[in-house]
């Protein structure tokens, strides 16, 4: 209307002023007739329960309360959670409500950040709590590795030493050595030999491992007999690994 109407020395002699206000009061008056004559205020207030019902403790939230230019009375009021567009549920009309004013709204943002910091450092002790139980639980490991290693000891030992003979008297013989495979072959062409008290008939082969390098059979595991009937013939070929 009077943007152009500029006059100079801080709008002295100006209609700006006095028409702007104009124009704020057609802009409510315009605003009434669409809400149907309510009007609504709305202010952030710091609510505080005893609980048990809403839970004990503080919490921030918007008051809107809606007023009927008709009536002249507030109709209804809701509290939201900040930047939530759902109306809260709980009725907190036996709590303790406080309007912020200026500069309140960060005072009472932080204490709420504060008293969230302050109950996760109190759920930080229970987390150290059970890593010092894990810090004890891994000298039983370490204790077991150390055996681990003592075993891997034999597993690396390389030094095995063949052994091959040929017997053919009769009587039963005992193998003193801790052997870590064994084979006893008849080359007896009548005389049945024995191999653990077992018939080992000509031309029969029997082989023993005991898996791998680590493993071995205990002294004096294996016995043999070349000859069991004692005719002078036997002839039983054994070949050992100690």
């Amino acid at each position: 209307m009077s943007i152009g109407n500029l006059k100079t020395d801080g709008g002295k002699g100006t209609n700006w002023p006095w028409q702007y206000k104009m124009l704020l009061g057609l802009d409510k008056i315009a605003a009434a007739i669409v809400t149907g004559g309510k009007d609504y205020e709305s202010d952030l207030v710091s609510i505080t329960c005893a609980g048990p019902l809403p839970p004990a403790g503080t919490v921030l939230r918007l008051e809107v309360r809606v007023f009927d230019t008709t009536t002249g009375a507030f109709t209804s009021v809701s509290y939201y959670e900040p930047g939530s567009i759902v109306a809260d549920p709980a009725d907190y009309s036996g709590c303790t409500i406080t309007y912020l004013e200026a500069g309140d709204a960060t005072e009472a943002t932080l204490q709420d950040i504060l008293t969230k910091v302050t109950a996760n450092e109190v759920n930080t002790a229970g987390i150290l709590a059970d890593t010092a139980v894990i810090e004890t639980n891994t000298t039983g490991i370490l204790a077991d590795t150390a055996a681990i290693e003592t075993n891997t000891d034999s597993l690396v030992d390389a030094t095995n030493t063949p052994t091959m003979l040929r017997a053919t008297a009769a009587g039963q013989v005992t193998i003193a050595a801790v052997v870590k495979s064994i084979s006893f072959y008849n080359a007896s062409a009548t005389d049945t030999a024995h191999v653990l008290t077992v018939d080992l008939k000509p031309g029969e082969t029997v082989n023993f491992d005991a898996g791998g390098n680590g493993n071995k059979f205990p002294a004096s595991t294996f016995t043999y007999d070349p000859d069991t009937t004692g005719g002078g013939a036997g002839d039983l070929l054994i070949i050992y690994v100690v």
